[in-house]
């Protein structure tokens, strides 16, 4: 009996040995699939446009990061469709903030919501660099965690041959520390679930970015295109304007040259009908000159100093020329006579104070003065209240019948005079109206002064 007893124990004892011994067994070949070495990327990884480009690729998630009876592959998929609809499913629009509140990607209408509850709304962009510092910490962590691993597994290899005596040592330190293991496992197992849930939510972040920016392009193409299409009907129109002020400018200068002609030719036919210049009664200094053959002849009217009239035409542009025939002019070899003629024009706002006044402010003229047997022959200007003159130093004498002219150019500001052909040489004159005038005077004498415009 007792012999039965002791052989129940034995085979006791050896089921259970045997169950311990299959147990370390066990732990031992999960230690050993612990012990493989992992390369996983370094913590400068940055999610780009594709799974094909990142350095923390998919492939190399799939390679070296199943875990328990997770499948990865179903997590990719999973992260794919995210990326593929990056739709709001309830109000249908682009997933373009992040709620931290909520922990979601939302859309501008969850926007509106999340807003009003006082949430923690973050653009795209910051929360992509949030999630990618954090990865980053993360994979160093990771790293760390492998260079340590991967230090002791060769300090293991290297010394197998030791590692093989204390095989029993080890058991035992495994047996004792099992569920520690178990732990640390389900722990890396929650980090690399997590870590895939990171990758998942910056690749939508990242899909996200790379549409913005694909339809911010496209955009910016468009509106590249709209302003090249705006140039280019500017640039036609700018032609098509730039044609048309030409030819209007042709046609404006054509217009206003016949403007000139007719002006002119209704002038030379105004000046026709009535005869050239004339002079004005109104501009008769208390009427003494006297006029006669349509008021073109005029002389002095009694022995009274200075006498002064202005003709009734106005010159403001184009060329004229006005003539005078001398009709009577003292005989210098009579006694005790002063004798004047002034021939020449004034501007046309300045000509009642020459009348009134006797003032010569902006007259041009040629001056002829016998006086005391002397004669005096001058050309005159006043302008802004000064003189300037020109002595001739030969005699001019005005005769009977001797032919007088002023040549006007209004447009170039010129008056001239010559004396029958004679140039007699002239002054610039300033741009105006002017009107031509004359002054006839004698202290005594018989003989009075006349003159005829011809």
């Amino acid at each position: 009996m007792e012999n039965s007893k002791h052989k129940k124990t034995r085979s006791k004892d050896k089921s259970e040995k045997g169950k311990q011994r299959l147990k370390k067994e066990q732990q031992n070949n999960e230690v050993r699939q612990l012990q493989v070495p992992v390369e996983l990327p370094g913590p400068q990884c940055e999610v780009r446009k594709s799974k094909s480009s990142c350095a923390l690729s998919f492939d190399t998630i799939l390679k070296y990061s199943r875990v328990g009876n997770i499948d990865i592959n179903t997590l990719v998929d999973k992260v794919e469709r995210k990326i593929n609809h990056n739709i709001c499913d309830k109000h249908k629009e682009k997933l373009s903030l992040y709620c931290q509140n909520e922990n979601r990607l939302i859309c501008s209408e969850c926007y509106e919501i999340c807003r009003k509850n006082n949430h923690s709304i973050l653009g795209l962009n910051e929360y992509s660099n949030e999630i990618s510092e954090k990865i980053k910490l993360i994979l160093i962590k990771i790293q760390k965690e492998e260079m340590c691993n991967n230090e002791v597994i060769q300090s293991s290899l290297e010394n197998k041959t030791n590692l093989k005596k204390e095989i029993q040592e080890l058991s035992n330190l495994i047996e004792n520390q099992s569920d520690l293991m178990i732990q640390k496992i389900q722990k890396s197992k929650i980090n690399y679930l997590n870590l895939l849930k990171k990758v998942e939510i910056i690749s939508n972040t990242a899909f996200d970015k790379i549409m913005k920016e694909k339809e911010s392009k496209q955009k910016m193409i468009k509106q590249k295109k709209k302003q090249i299409n705006a140039l280019q009907k500017m640039k036609k129109e700018k032609k098509t304007i730039k044609l048309i002020r030409e030819s209007n400018e042709i046609i404006q200068k054509d217009i206003e040259e016949r403007e000139k002609e007719i002006i002119r030719e209704s002038q030379r036919k105004k000046e026709e009908k009535e005869g050239g210049e004339q002079f004005d009664l109104k501009m008769n200094r208390k009427k003494l000159i006297k006029l006669k053959n349509g008021k073109k002849t005029a002389w002095n009217s009694s022995s009274l100093y200075g006498g002064r009239i202005c003709g009734k035409k106005i010159y403001s542009r184009g060329k004229h020329q006005i003539k005078i025939k001398i009709d009577q002019f003292p005989n210098p070899n009579s006694k005790n006579e002063s004798n004047l003629i002034r021939l020449g024009v004034i501007k046309t706002e300045k000509r009642g104070n020459l009348i009134k006044n006797g003032e010569y402010e902006g007259a041009y003229f040629f001056r002829t003065f016998w006086n005391c047997k002397k004669l005096e022959s001058r050309k005159f200007k006043k302008e802004n209240g000064k003189w300037k003159e020109t002595i001739y130093p030969e005699e001019i004498n005005f005769k009977k019948n001797d032919i007088f002219e002023i040549s006007l150019d209004m447009d170039q500001g010129t008056i001239a005079f010559k004396l029958n052909e004679k140039d007699l040489g002239g002054w610039d004159i300033l741009a105006g109206k002017v009107n031509f005038f004359a002054i006839l005077e004698y202290l005594e004498g018989k003989e009075k002064n006349q003159i005829t415009i011809i």
